[in-house]
């Protein structure tokens, strides 16, 4: 592993995904509302949406900087797959826990945190990754998470449970705003990439 390009990959990564997670928010209604641009953008202002292009964004930079500095593979997916989650998980929390205390979300503490969690998420993976412990181990566990992350992803956009961590604060919808000429294109699609 190259070490120093590594350490640099994950340091700007924080910039990098908060960067791809923003266009991701509006490519949506960019793609002129695809079903590419639903599955990688944000349908709509819910909680998940906002976790989604993070996701996205921090898997997508993963792969960047798993072809482009070659840390070890094993370690690697493992420290990926633990943290994404923990970005999701700390997102979540933070947002549910200072909305609570505030009674309403405020834009700037939403980016700022969501800047800072991304940068502490790239942390957390290069301090797994280089421990010198065998989390190698874990290589089979870290490729099932992030396997469920893109199933939950493919699914939930379309297919939103009807909790209030997907709905929409805006239009009190979940989801993809569906019109009934296009609920059989939106199946067949999913069935398709599937």
């Amino acid at each position: 592993m190259r070490d120093k390009k590594y350490r640099t990959l994950e340091r700007t990564g924080g910039f990098v995904v908060f960067a791809i997670a923003s266009f991701l928010h509006f490519l949506y209604p960019l793609s002129k509302k695809t079903v590419m641009g639903a599955l990688l953008g944000s349908v709509n202002e819910s909680v998940w949406e906002h976790i989604k292009v993070f996701a996205i964004a921090y898997i997508i930079w993963a792969m960047v900087t798993l072809l482009w500095s070659r840390p070890p593979l094993r370690e690697f997916v493992w420290a990926k797959a633990v943290s994404v989650v923990a970005l999701c998980l700390s997102i979540t929390l933070f947002f549910y826990f200072y909305t609570g205390l505030t009674g309403k979300p405020i834009l700037c503490v939403d980016l700022t945190a969501s800047l800072v969690l991304t940068f502490l998420a790239h942390l957390l993976s290069y301090k797994i990754t280089t421990s010198h412990t065998n989390r190698g181990r874990f290589f089979m566990t870290g490729v099932m998470i992030l396997l469920l992350v893109f199933i939950m992803i493919l699914c939930f956009t379309y297919y939103p449970p009807q909790i209030p961590l997907f709905k929409d604060p805006v239009t009190g919808t979940y989801g993809v705003p569906f019109t009934m000429e296009d609920t059989g294109a939106a199946v067949m699609d999913i069935i398709h990439l599937l």
